[in-house]
């Protein structure tokens, strides 16, 4: 999938396979350097080897988390 389809298609909260995220979706940062935030999804940026986001965090700083440093916040 090309990226900007890539990303109408987070955006529409369609299902991406692979991708267990969806946009506005409120995540907790349970690894990697931003552990402990938490904040809410952009878009994705990237599919393979492992799905990747752009987070917006509570600070309001924007980073790049790998979905398997994530988990959903509302549960």
């Amino acid at each position: 999938m090309l990226s900007h389809n890539l990303g109408q298609a987070f955006l529409n909260r369609d299902v991406i396979p692979g991708v267990f995220f969806f946009h506005n979706d409120f995540v907790r940062v349970v690894a990697g350097p931003y552990k402990g935030g938490a904040g809410s999804l952009v878009t994705v940026l990237q599919v393979k080897p492992e799905p990747h986001y752009l987070l917006e965090l509570e600070s309001g700083y924007d980073v790049e988390v790998a979905q398997s440093e994530i988990e959903n916040a509302d549960v």
